[in-house]
């Protein structure tokens, strides 16, 4: 009589209590009820791999009731985690098109034993028109402020600055530029790369190649700088005007990133009159006329102590001052 190997009876009363288990767990699985549930508002998703065409408008409807047979806590589940109905259109033969819905377009997941008993409608309306290609710029939108004790360093650089994007021709046709979700300036805390989402919302259904970009900011800790007693220089090209101005110096505070302010060449920094604002002054007319900030870099930030001054134009010139016109 052949012996029953040592292993086998080792912990056979485990052995036994698990298969014991195993086999109440797939009984109970058996003879679990079925039931049938009704899913609400399940999403129809279109997918048109038809290169000519593209929706002109939403689904009609764009969702549908799904019903279900199967077992219940996995109908239950499936509810929990949603589901959507994806519609393939691989040729399109008409503008107009009327879509029967079938079973096995149902995304179920791994859940097994459930089944599709019907859709309400049964049915839905697709409306195409021809697709249209066409390179778009972005545009970057701007929301909040930097941290008062932040500036940048240099521009916001976006990347790729243009998307690929087809839709619709009655909607792709006259876009000029396409927006990216806004760019949050006040979470910025340092310099980084940002990952945005194209902002494709407005566009019908349109398919944005890549959906996303990346938005390189640098950022450096803001300073201020003070220069006082800076000339306000005025034109004084024609020799029969005399011109005076009041105050004559102003100080100016610069403000910026780090680096901006403190490699920025001060030999152009130039405070004058706007040339335009003295058109046709008289003499003996007093004017207030704005100032104009030269020589100042991009990012940097130029505040005079005063932005308006009192140009006067001198009835004749002061002694010492006449020029001869010759």
């Amino acid at each position: 009589m052949a012996r029953v190997p040592s292993a086998l009876l080792r912990n056979w009363r485990l052995k036994i209590s698990a298969l014991g288990l195993s086999i109440f767990l797939w009984a109970l699985v058996q003879t679990e009820p079925l039931s049938q549930e009704t899913l609400p508002s399940v999403p129809l998703v279109v997918e048109v791999s038809d290169t000519a065409w593209s929706l002109a408008a939403v689904p009609d409807p764009e969702t549908v009731e799904l019903r279900l047979g199967g077992s219940a806590r996995e109908i239950i589940r499936l509810a929990r985690d949603g589901t959507t109905v994806r519609v393939p259109i691989t040729a399109v033969s008409s503008r107009d098109t009327v879509v029967t819905l079938q079973r096995d377009w149902v995304a179920l997941g791994q859940r097994a034993g459930l089944t599709v008993e019907s859709f309400s409608p049964p049915t839905l309306r697709l409306s195409f028109e021809p697709a249209m290609v066409k390179t778009v710029p972005i545009y970057l939108r701007r929301q909040g402020q930097l941290p008062s004790d932040l500036a940048f360093s240099s521009d916001l650089r976006v990347d790729p600055e243009e998307v690929l994007v087809r839709g619709p021709e009655s909607r792709v046709a006259g876009l000029d530029s396409i927006p990216l979700a806004p760019l949050d300036l006040s979470r910025i805390r340092d310099s980084d790369l940002v990952t945005l989402t194209v902002d494709a919302s407005g566009l019908g259904g349109a398919a944005v190649t890549p959906p996303e970009v990346m938005v390189g900011v640098r950022v450096e800790p803001r300073i201020e700088r003070s220069f006082d007693s800076l000339l306000v220089y005025v034109d004084e090209s024609d020799a029969n005007v005399h011109l005076t101005v009041q105050p004559a110096s102003v100080r100016v505070q610069l403000s910026g990133a780090r680096s901006l302010v403190t490699t920025m060449d001060m030999t152009l920094l130039r405070v004058s009159v706007t040339p335009s604002s003295l058109y046709g002054m008289i003499p003996g007319e007093e004017r207030r006329v704005p100032l104009e900030i030269d020589g100042v870099p991009p990012l940097v930030t130029a505040r005079p102590s005063t932005d308006r001054v009192t140009v006067i134009r001198l009835v004749d010139p002061p002694d010492g001052a006449r020029r001869d016109p010759s």
